[in-house]
């Protein structure tokens, strides 16, 4: 009887540690696969580079985006996003000041280092077209043929997972491609639709976006 008795104790334990080891397992591979998540918030944008006789100051803007991320292998993954961008910032000289909005769509692919289940460093490159570009209180606001259409640079950033799949986090973008393309006036009487010559600036621009979002 006691033979039986120990026979079956080592039994159950035998099987409650596989048991525990096929539902690690299955939570391992469930926080590893692919996802796909949507995520909103706003944006800090700002412009830097060489300019003269005019100011340059940040403004807020928003964000929407929808993302695919890779399934993960000790903690290294991939994402692929799609984002709306509207990035705003003023320009003024003596004489007035103009807000400007510019409306990108942003393809950043980025590597992501998974750190536990709560916390993902992401750091890669992205490609952006301009979908339109326009300034304040003027009757033609459209600028967006001063500008180049094409834009790219680097993006790093950091997501927390606080639940399920809650995620909220942090990005900088960082554009290296010139903002302003050459413009030629058509006559010296047409004043620029700017405070400044585009074509005289090297201006590229910097946004921070603090967002929430959701992974499925």
């Amino acid at each position: 009887m006691k033979k039986i008795s120990l026979a079956t104790l080592a039994i159950t334990i035998v099987l409650s540690s596989f048991a525990q080891k096929e539902n690690s397992s299955k939570e391992k591979e469930k926080s590893s696969k692919s996802k796909f998540g949507i995520k909103a918030g706003f944006n800090h944008s700002s412009v830097a580079g060489s300019k003269s006789s005019f100011d340059t100051r940040p403004n807020y803007g928003y964000m929407f985006s929808a993302f695919f991320s890779s399934s993960q292998r000790n903690g290294i993954g991939y994402r692929s996003e799609f984002v709306y961008s509207r990035e705003q910032y003023r320009v003024s000289n003596e004489e007035k000041s103009t807000d400007i909005k510019n409306d990108y769509l942003y393809m950043p692919h980025l590597m992501t280092f998974t750190i536990g289940k709560l916390v993902q460093l992401q750091a890669g490159g992205q490609v952006g077209i301009l979908l339109n570009a326009k300034t304040s209180g003027a009757k033609d606001s459209s600028i967006t043929g001063l500008m180049n259409r094409f834009n790219y640079g680097l993006a790093g950033g950091v997501e927390v997972y606080p639940f399920k799949g809650l995620i909220v986090g942090a990005r900088y973008n960082l554009s290296l491609g010139k903002m302003y393309k050459d413009y030629s006036q058509t006559s010296s009487a047409t004043p620029y639709p700017l405070p400044f010559d585009p074509s005289t600036t090297t201006l590229k621009n910097g946004v921070l976006q603090l967002f929430i979002g959701y992974r499925f």
